[in-house]
């Protein structure tokens, strides 16, 4: 039997992703990385791993560690290269479930529109994006799986009904708030030109509501560390208090997509008062998906698709930093898939089609570059946060975390400046206090040592 080969549009995909992408696997370990990564015991000793694994909390992307350092040791351009594979492959997922809505030409669309978008650095050419990584990699096979099990009859159906469940539960293995799920196929479902209705659309509902508060039990019984995180999140602030706070940063958060210059690892504190415009405007882009619905369902999953995705993140549970790039890669999904379409339209009414492929290479062009930049930069530990400072300059873990990456790369004096200006902003810190004294120690003798905060 002749073996399928892989079709040229996925082809021409994947090396659109790897060469925006490439620059990724030149960074180094960094920040989360060195806590996630390379100071825990499980990557490297198969003695903790189990240990972990039986604490509970996120076991599938413990073991992906786990087999990266098998093969790499501690290589980051290794463990980088797995997150640019999974995002390859998550690509192909996007493309396979646009061709599900769309033709060929808007599903290549989305899916170069998903994998190209400069945001996802966070998740791409960082070693602890692996989470959101393969958590949504998953999840957009689940939803793939759950798409077959529609379009069969009923023995083959429930095989691909067990599969989505499977991938699901994987998906919650990798990160917790994939338990969005069934929300995810409520949406899908009711954006469909024939949106099944009454029996048959709670028949459709059933298996991933019923496997949610199942896992999610299973997860907060196994896992204490997910436990301790949740009891954190609401010591930090009320739900009324963190659903109003997410509620300011949604919108500063979504136009990340189309403002580059505005990515970066840390972002300032945005001002109380955006609280109820945030939720107004948010309002009002829940009342334009559903008036749109009736005549465009794929504007309505476009508009609904982030929020929905985005609800277990940024709902009633606080967060130190509520503007998080990687939060983003998920929800980029279907809007992808709308600009597809919206592109396939357009391509097919316009006469001067010369001109507008020529239109079409260079927007792409552009955006392969900001991709390669945001590459570059995460790959760049003193650029990253020079680059933080300048976008938070009142953050103290900003301006700490530059002086680490000074220091690391031998600018003594640039980082003794760095610290210093950390403890203006936090003279309590006891470890910028410690790392204030390291780095004096390190000074020429002819540099004059500067009076820290303390």
């Amino acid at each position: 039997m002749r073996a399928r080969s892989v079709p040229i549009p996925v082809v021409i995909l994947l090396a659109l992703t790897l060469g925006a992408w490439a620059g990724s696997l030149f960074g180094v370990f960094q920040y989360d990385d060195l806590r996630n990564i390379v100071l825990d015991p499980a990557t490297a000793d198969p003695v903790a791993l189990v240990e972990r694994l039986g604490n509970g909390f996120r076991p599938l992307l413990r073991l992906s560690y786990a087999a990266d350092h098998a093969v790499w040791g501690f290589t980051p351009a290794g463990f980088l290269l797995t997150n640019l594979l999974l995002h390859a492959a998550t690509v192909v997922a996007v493309w396979a479930l646009a061709r599900c809505r769309v033709d060929a030409l808007a599903a290549w669309c989305a899916a170069a529109v998903f994998a190209v978008q400069p945001a996802h650095a966070a998740v791409v050419a960082s070693a602890s994006g692996r989470s959101t990584g393969l958590s949504t990699l998953l999840l957009a096979l689940a939803l793939l799986a759950h798409e077959q099990s529609i379009r069969h009859r009923v023995a083959p159906a429930i095989r691909w009904s067990a599969l989505s469940l499977l991938m699901f539960a994987l998906a919650v293995a990798a990160k917790e708030v994939a338990l969005v799920f069934p929300a995810v196929v409520l949406l899908w479902e009711w954006t469909r030109p024939d949106a099944a209705r009454g029996v048959a659309l709670v028949r459709r509902l059933a298996p991933a509501a019923l496997a949610a508060p199942l896992l999610a039990v299973i997860a907060f019984a196994c896992s204490s560390r997910l436990r301790e995180i949740t009891a954190f999140s609401l010591a930090l602030d009320t739900p009324m208090g963190a659903l109003a706070t997410h509620a300011a940063a949604l919108p500063y958060s979504l136009g990340l997509w189309f403002r580059p210059g505005a990515l970066t690892i840390e972002h300032a504190p945005l001002a109380a008062q955006a609280a109820l415009p945030g939720m107004l405007a948010l309002a009002a882009l829940v009342l334009a998906a559903i008036a749109a619905r009736p005549r465009v369902p794929l504007l309505t999953l476009a508009l609904l698709w982030p929020l929905v995705m985005l609800l277990s993140s940024h709902s009633v549970l606080a967060r130190l930093d509520p503007v998080v790039e990687k939060a983003l890669y998920p929800a980029w999904i279907g809007l992808s898939i709308a600009i597809g379409a919206l592109a396939a339209a357009a391509w097919s009414r316009l006469h001067a089609r010369r001109t507008a492929a020529v239109c079409a290479s260079l927007v792409l062009a552009s955006l392969v570059l900001c991709c390669e930049w945001r590459a570059a930069v995460w790959a760049d530990p003193v650029r990253l946060w020079r680059e933080a400072t300048e976008h938070a300059p009142l953050s103290a873990r900003a301006w700490h975390n530059r002086a680490l990456a000074e220091l690391d790369a031998r600018h003594v004096v640039q980082a003794d400046a760095s610290i210093a200006r950390a403890l203006t902003l936090d003279p309590e810190s006891q470890r910028s206090q410690d790392l204030a004294l390291a780095i004096s120690l390190l000074l020429p003798p002819s540099t004059p040592l500067k009076e820290h905060a303390s």
